[in-house]
């Protein structure tokens, strides 16, 4: 990934990202800062600006941080590393999380190696069968080195 990586933040779909996250804010009168891990569509949209998403994944707790221009004061909002991003998007594998991948790779985000390389030791951790997973991460690779050689 880029060292001075641009997120989009002043989309509409940013705009709605940071009006959500300032209502929270509010709402929960927050003292102190909490962390806001992005994950998904959303994520994605804010590396490419070409995703449309109609849910916000993430969690919240004490990988990439974000610039300051959300105008959140007390919430810490990162976003996962693209590779990472692209790993999440494996086990499911759908037809939008294939997309997500090519846009990542094509925007010269991640890569097809940096995916398997991270992917394989993440094997270990995954709960339930791994051959369908195998078979996606293959196929997700695969998709990746098409993009690569298509730019």
């Amino acid at each position: 990934m880029p060292a001075n990586q641009v997120f989009h933040t002043h989309t509409a779909l940013a705009r709605g990202l940071r009006e959500l996250l300032k209502q929270l804010q509010d709402r929960l009168s927050l003292r102190s800062p909490v962390n806001v891990y992005l994950a998904g569509g959303m994520t994605v949209h804010l590396y490419t600006a070409s995703r449309v998403t109609t849910d916000v994944d993430a969690e919240f707790g004490g990988r990439v941080h974000l610039p300051n221009d959300l105008g959140v004061d007390q919430l810490q909002v990162y976003v996962l590393a693209p590779v990472d991003l692209a790993v999440s998007k494996i086990a499911r594998f759908a037809d939008n999380d294939k997309e997500d991948i090519a846009a990542l790779v094509r925007l010269g985000l991640t890569t097809a190696d940096e995916i398997e390389q991270r992917a394989i030791p993440a094997l270990a951790g995954f709960v339930g069968g791994q051959a369908m997973l195998r078979l996606n991460l293959r196929d997700a690779v695969a998709l990746a080195r098409k993009v690569e050689a298509e730019r």
